[in-house]
Order: C-alpha cells, then structure tokens, then sequence
C-alpha cells in the first residue's frame, strides 16, 4: 500500500513549491489507478489520473504534493 499523500488545493501545493530555493528540484509525476464497477457477469473498470509533484531539496526528504485538478480526468 502506498503512503498516506497530503491532499491540498492547487493554490496550497503552488505556493511551498514556489517558496523551495534554487537546489530544489521537482519533477512532475502521474499515476493511474482503476476504478472498478461490477456489472451483471463483467467488471467494467475505467482509469482515473492523480498528478503529484515529487520535490527533492539537498538535505531534506522528497515531498510528494497531490496536484490533481477537476480537469485532469475531464
């Protein structure tokens, strides 16, 4: 099972990747997972998208933001 992500706003996971300094990195990252549905003798399954920016400072643990908006699965 993957870790516990805080899930914030886009405006609340802009503003700490605006205040990171220069030796900070982020990098955009995507993951998909599966809804599923069953549906008489079939399971109907569609994806559904989460964008996390993944951000390493020097020094500091990653951080992982969830970035996901209403329009990315749109």
């Amino acid at each position: 099972m993957a870790p516990p992500t805080t899930i914030r706003s886009r405006d609340q996971a802009l503003a700490p990747l605006m205040a990171l300094d220069s030796q900070a990195s982020c990098q955009l990252k995507e993951l998909v997972q599966w809804e599923c549905q069953f549906k008489g003798a079939d399971y109907v399954c569609s994806p559904f998208k989460r964008l996390f920016e993944h951000c390493v400072e020097h020094g500091k643990p990653a951080t992982n933001y969830e970035v996901t908006d209403t329009y990315t699965n749109s």
